[in-house]
């Protein structure tokens, strides 16, 4: 049996001056493959969230004590989109 998980709706952080949005993607699975860790994103709320290639940027960011996966789209050539 699969199980579906939906993608909640994007929110804007009330206490901050800064027009920050989350997404939340919700409790994910991190598969093992091999000697990698695998986490699996819904490929439609990639594309609605502007991540339309097969290539991204990954970085952990750690901002007062919060810690995130940032995934910045590359564009055919490799270069970061803006």
């Amino acid at each position: 049996m699969t199980k579906h998980h939906s993608v909640k709706h994007a929110k804007r952080n009330a206490n901050s001056s800064s027009e920050l949005m989350v997404t939340d993607f919700g409790n994910r699975t991190i598969s093992s493959q091999n000697f990698s860790k695998i986490v699996a994103l819904p490929k439609t709320a990639l594309i609605n969230c502007g991540i339309e290639s097969s290539m991204v940027n990954v970085k952990l960011v750690q901002d007062n004590g919060e810690r995130y996966i940032k995934l910045t789209p590359l564009s055919e050539k490799g270069e970061e989109k803006n």
